[in-house]
């Protein structure tokens, strides 16, 4: 029976060679939101409809898409599966998280 290795620096061992922590330390994701929401206004829901998710947070959505080359689908699966995904995104828990369909809803906008 192999023995369970209880490593002090657990988190510190995750974090070798992830491509995300890098991406965070150097692109300001606040300032990238701020020139789509310049550029490409999304539409109010004040009438009604489903709330929108912040820019940010669907930028960063985007931005994992490309670099992994995920289908809306697989993206989903994949933001609700992954540690690095949530980390990436500052968030705690995948219940708050786009479905498919709002993801490309997003995308489909800022075309």
């Amino acid at each position: 029976m192999m023995k369970t290795r209880i490593s002090l620096f657990a988190e510190h061992e995750r974090k070798i060679g992830d491509p995300l922590v890098d991406l965070t330390k150097h692109v300001d994701s606040e300032t990238l939101a701020a020139d789509i929401d310049a550029t490409a206004p999304r539409l109010s829901r004040a009438k009604g409809g489903c709330p929108l998710y912040p820019t940010v947070l669907m930028a960063k959505i985007l931005v994992l898409q490309q670099l992994y080359n995920l289908a809306d689908d697989k993206l989903e699966y994949q933001l609700l599966d992954r540690r690095s995904f949530l980390q990436f995104l500052d968030l705690t828990e995948s219940s708050s998280i786009p479905d498919a369909k709002m993801i490309w809803l997003f995308r489909d906008g800022l075309a």
